[in-house]
């Protein structure tokens, strides 16, 4: 039976608007993070799919192709990457590298940083160098055609990875 004179629905009408409004804006920010975090992988698939077109050449070509042989590919990173180095691993404090020698040990890894500080490394069965087989490969973002050339020093060779 309805009461007129009961008090208690008046002053839990606020309370229940508040908890609603409290709810709402709980689940508005799990969307929103979960956007962010969705346009952040995004960023990192497209940068990830670029060096896949690098280094399939690569090894491609480190394992069958002749000294010499030289492929130009198209690529596209997105503003959002800070650099991509072939030939080296990540330094404490993943600042660009201030050392572009290449070392013997590392000439098979290669490694980006994303500007949100996000840092991803890899290994190949291909040794990358830069224009010059003494030193690493640095890329940075922006639209441009990469070449990749082998160069056999010693009784080693190199895929030389430098912008065209």
């Amino acid at each position: 039976m309805l009461n007129l004179n009961d008090d208690i629905a008046v002053v839990g009408l606020p309370v229940y608007l508040l908890v609603a409004i409290i709810v709402a804006c709980i689940i508005f920010g799990v969307f929103a993070f979960s956007m962010y975090k969705m346009q952040k992988d995004a960023q990192v698939d497209i940068v990830r799919a670029e060096i896949e077109k690098i280094t399939s050449e690569a090894e491609n070509m480190f394992e069958y192709a002749n000294e010499g042989s030289l492929v130009t590919v198209h690529v596209n990173f997105p503003d959002s990457m800070g650099f991509l180095v072939f030939g080296d691993l990540p330094e404490n404090g993943v600042l660009e590298p201030t050392d572009h020698s290449l070392d013997e040990g590392t000439s098979n890894c290669y490694f980006f940083v994303m500007e949100d500080g996000t840092v991803e490394t890899h290994s190949s069965n291909a040794r990358f160098s830069g224009a010059s087989v003494d030193e690493i490969a640095l890329l940075g973002p922006g639209s441009y055609d990469v070449r990749i050339e082998l160069e056999r020093v010693g009784d080693k060779s190199y895929v030389k990875i430098y912008q065209g």
